[in-house]
């Protein structure tokens, strides 16, 4: 009995512990809407943001391990000792000391450059981890589109269902009526379990992609998020001057790219101060006692200078290769800048083509609209064919779609676009 007792206690300790630690919450449960705003909110902490968030902490740890070395250290040690060995007339010993020791570095060159870029590259890791978010919110952004757009099939799938029963309770009654042969019924029926095969279809798709949008926001996937896929708002001219201005000066892969530049020249920097010499100041205090008797208390101050003269070729190897560094980190943010503009450039022409392909699809569906509306009256007045009313709600069902899709589309040329910019990473980095 006690052993079963201790054991639900330990467990309970156990959930208690890891509920405390940040970061291993359970999954939220959300019910109700879900807006695109919410959306970006939410991924910015995402598992992958935080996951680059604790490397971003590993980069500033490192810079601060680095500037510590070029900083005063004080230390405080003890020591004991019993010696028996008694020889050239030394008699047996004890001894017990306490001592503070403290070094101050007056002149070291190498150690501050060397610091300022940990602290550079600290900095670089604080954008590179902003460039993660950025791109980690803009496929939470894509994810949630395509969870709207499955949701939206769903709805209009549903549609399409309601008309081909329409289509064959008007088919049964002009059979009753004699005015159609009973084979009609048959060809109705199955354009109907076809329409509500692809109804099931898109209910199970729609679960899917609700369950990937909901482990990318650490989601319960129990939750039910309400998801709307909103008509786009055509009205959007872009700047593509403005816009790569702004990718320059936000991006923030291109901003970890100068950082990265400015890190590498403090290391060449750090390197070439190796040949410098180094200064620093130690004090020594003691308090103990010893048997027998050599002084309880004492201290010492001391200047000491270190001026290398010559090591092998390891400082001019080691300038060597961080000016090799430098021009490699470089030539990395020309590129990084040249493919933020292009980035800029596809993604407004997809904006662009996607603007044209929702009015397409618009376009496509009104068409498709009038000629159901005219296949029907044709075929009301006994002067249309079966066949050509199928198809015509088939093509209807396929318009109805495409607009869905070039919606979608466009949400996620919007998206790509943002991304392009970077105004998907956090305002701060």
């Amino acid at each position: 009995m006690h052993s079963r007792v201790r054991t639900a206690l330990a467990f309970l300790v156990a959930d208690a512990l890891v509920s405390t630690v940040p970061g291993l919450a359970g999954p939220l449960r959300w019910n109700g809407p879900l807006t695109q705003a919410q959306v970006v909110a939410r991924a910015r902490e995402s598992f992958v943001a935080r996951l680059a968030a604790l490397k971003a902490e590993v980069a500033a740890a490192r810079a601060r391990s680095m500037r510590a070395q070029a900083l005063p250290q004080v230390s405080f040690s003890e020591t004991t000792m019993t010696s028996t060995l008694m020889q050239l007339g030394m008699p047996a010993a004890r001894q017990t000391y306490g001592s503070l020791n403290a070094s101050v570095p007056l002149f070291a060159p190498q150690a501050w450059a060397a610091a300022r870029a940990a602290g550079s590259q600290a900095w670089a890791a604080r954008a590179t981890t902003a460039m993660v978010i950025n791109q980690a919110v803009s496929d939470a952004v894509q994810v949630y589109n395509a969870a709207a757009l499955a949701r939206a099939v769903v709805q209009q799938r549903a549609i399409d269902v309601r008309d081909q029963r329409s289509h064959l309770a008007f088919t049964e009654e002009r059979v009753r009526a004699g005015a159609a042969p009973r084979y009609l019924i048959a060809r109705d029926e199955a354009a109907l379990a076809q329409a509500q095969q692809s109804e099931e279809d898109a209910r199970a798709g729609a679960v899917r992609a609700a369950h990937a949008l909901e482990v990318l926001l650490d989601f319960d996937t129990a939750s039910n998020p309400v998801i709307t896929l909103l008509p786009p708002s055509l009205t959007f001219v872009p700047n593509v001057a403005e816009l790569e201005r702004r990718a320059y000066a936000q991006r923030p892969d291109v901003v970890a790219a100068e950082r990265s530049l400015l890190a590498a020249r403090q290391r060449i920097t750090s390197a070439r101060d190796g040949y410098l010499p180094t200064i620093s100041a130690t004090a020594q205090t003691y308090n103990g006692t010893s048997n027998p008797p050599l002084g309880s208390a004492g201290s010492q101050v001391g200047i000491s200078a270190s001026l290398p003269l010559f090591d092998g070729g390891s400082r001019s190897a080691d300038v060597r290769r961080a000016q090799l560094d430098y021009d490699r980190t470089r030539i990395e943010l020309s590129r990084t800048r040249l493919q933020a503009q292009a980035d800029v450039l596809d993604a407004v022409r997809d904006v662009q083509a996607a603007q044209r392909n929702v009015a397409t699809a618009n376009s496509e569906l009104r068409n498709a609209t009038v000629d159901v509306r005219i296949t029907e009256l044709r075929a009301r007045a006994g002067k249309g064919i079966e066949l050509d009313v199928l198809d015509a709600l088939a093509t209807l069902a396929n318009a109805r779609e495409n607009v869905l899709r070039a919606t979608a589309r466009y949400d996620d040329s919007l998206a790509a676009l943002h991304r392009s910019v970077g105004d998907y990473a956090p305002t701060s980095y």
